[in-house]
């Protein structure tokens, strides 16, 4: 009787705080909805209301009551303010994709992402949400005063319904290891569930130990400069060496002509997340599998008696717990890095700093084509114009397209040039994407990290990658040349490019595994097996439309 009388005195207050609950928590029924996801919505907004009103009303005096309520109430409107967001501008909610970006996003990239995508649907969703939480006051105020000791009885009826399905399903998780993720159907719970299953820092400490004891030797007794350049935001799609109409990479064409570059026509990514691609890229694990037990390979490389530097213009080494923030990480991979962010990538190669040395590997991370198009080149690259572009784009569109082709241009400069740093030299360069972009070419939107939920996958996951040779790295390794020629149509996964890297340097290590080398002797069995994985699994869109149906028959 006397929790009844507790309850019954703060009904306002317990109806306020579930009718809340329901609308925050209600967003997750977008990515999963279904009677039981109904249920579990409900009955767990009815057990987080009861126990907030609960606290609450043992919180004495007054104005801490206060605190611990506003306190709730805004933690409620903040994330489910971030999840109607994302939803509205990216079709998902906060999942721990979204989490992981979050917590390896640095100040610069969060000013880049909150000046792009910044909108007056946000302003919108502010005033919506200071809107919606006074409807929800009189409603429960309303509710309240007629309801009486009824709503009471009622709620503890939900409160117990809730507790028998949560545990018939936390009982068939352990013993299935399958079934339904409560905790996603509640957006606090959600967010602390998938926080806590961020072990980045267990990574970290796993990474240095493996790292620091790699042994590996080079069988070629001779030079080599090794240069890796990584893309970002690249879209295949908009690249002229692969037939898009716009002439956007006219120095890499005439490369390939000739017989320097090597093209290859069918390479995807792992992912559409910069953060969870690098993960892949850099370490010899298999699709995140065992990712805390695997060197990552500019360890191998210096093992291998190489001078090793990266030059990142998305990434500075911190004290994050993030492979390619990591300070202690970063100081036992790199001799060398730079400690600043550029407005342009043409400002830092200009830094490169030419080592001597007649082992070298440097890599390169772009800012390439991320986000802000036009913020990515300066002006002088501004030659695609708004009116080079018809079909039914809107003007805004067409806008972001010139931009964007014109990062591309750009992009293509900034690649030649490195490639005259080392025209001289017993050289390989190796470009590739951490992801696509889509450029509006299935619906009103231009990014990536939606790969799961887009119409057409393709874009944001299929990957321009090619491999330039020096002549005197053709003259010392004239097999090589003839392996990439034969490998350009092969079907395959930047998942394996450690392996080709290590295999191009020619070094021998225990950690090689040659079958996941894109020139192997013996068979790469690319990812005829993965584009079915992407397709099917993970979430992402099962859609067979005609845009499924194309990608599949070019990947085939």
């Amino acid at each position: 009787m006397k929790y009844r009388k507790m309850y019954r005195d703060n009904q306002v207050l317990l109806l306020f705080l579930f009718i809340l609950n329901l609308v925050c928590n209600g967003v997750w029924l977008s990515q999963q909805f279904g009677i039981l996801s109904v249920v579990l919505v409900v009955v767990l907004s009815a057990i987080c209301a009861v126990v907030e009103t609960f606290v609450s009303r043992f919180l004495k005096p007054l104005p801490l009551k206060a605190t611990f309520v506003s306190l709730v109430v805004f933690i409620h409107n903040l994330i489910g303010l971030v999840d109607y967001y994302l939803l509205y501008q990216f079709g998902t909610v906060i999942d721990m994709s979204i989490l992981d970006t979050i917590l390896v996003t640095n100040t610069h990239e969060a000013k880049e992402f909150v000046s792009a995508y910044f909108s007056p649907m946000v302003i919108v969703l502010l005033i919506g949400a200071l809107l919606v939480n006074i409807a929800i006051y009189k409603v429960a105020r309303i509710w309240g005063k007629h309801a009486k000791g009824a709503v009471v009885v009622r709620l503890c009826a939900i409160l117990g319904v809730a507790f028998l399905v949560v545990n018939v399903i936390f009982i068939i998780f352990l013993h299935t290891s399958v079934g339904v993720s409560t905790p996603m159907h509640h957006s606090i719970a959600r967010v602390s569930w998938e926080y806590w299953r961020v072990t980045n820092e267990t990574h970290i400490g796993n990474l240095l130990h493996v790292c620091q004891d790699v042994k590996a030797t080079r069988n070629d007794g001779g030079s080599l400069k090794m240069i890796v350049i990584i893309g970002e935001s690249h879209s295949l799609y908009h690249t002229s060496l692969y037939g898009y109409e716009k002439q956007t990479y006219p120095l890499m064409e005439d490369r390939e002509e000739n017989g320097e570059l090597f093209v290859f026509q069918n390479a995807v990514t792992t992912n559409d997340v910069t953060a969870l691609v690098m993960n892949s890229v850099f370490s010899l694990d298999s699709m995140g599998v065992n990712f805390n037990d695997y060197p990552l390979f500019p360890s191998v490389f210096k093992a291998a008696g190489f001078r090793t530097s990266l030059y990142d213009n998305e990434y500075l080494a911190d004290e994050s717990l993030y492979l390619m923030t990591n300070s202690s990480l970063s100081n036992l991979m790199y001799d060398q890095r730079n400690t600043h962010y550029y407005d342009y990538d043409g400002d830092m190669i200009k830094d490169i700093s030419l080592t001597k040395d007649s082992l070298a590997l440097y890599i390169l991370h772009l800012a390439g084509h991320h986000v802000r198009y036009d913020k990515r080149y300066p002006q002088s690259f501004a030659m695609f114009k708004t009116s080079d572009y018809g079909g039914s784009y809107s003007d805004s569109q067409k806008k972001d397209i010139a931009a964007y082709d014109n990062a591309c241009l750009y992009n293509d400069y900034i690649i030649d040039e490195v490639i005259r740093m080392f025209e001289d030299e017993n050289a390989v360069m190796v470009y590739f994407s951490d992801h696509g972009e889509e450029v509006y070419e299935v619906q009103d939107y231009r990014g990536h990290g939606t790969a799961k939920y887009t119409p057409d996958i393709r874009y944001q996951l299929r990957v321009p990658f090619w491999v330039w040779l020096s002549d005197k790295y053709k003259e010392e390794h004239p097999l090589v040349a003839d392996k990439l020629r034969k490998a350009l149509d092969l079907h395959v996964k930047t998942d394996d490019m450690p392996y080709f890297l290590i295999d191009l340097a020619d070094i021998d290590t225990e950690w090689m595994k040659p079958d996941r080398s894109f020139i192997t002797d013996g068979v790469y069995h690319g990812w005829k097996d993965y584009r079915e994985m992407i397709i099917s699994q993970d979430g992402f869109n099962t859609n067979e439309g005609d845009h499924m149906r194309q990608f599949k028959t070019e990947t085939e």
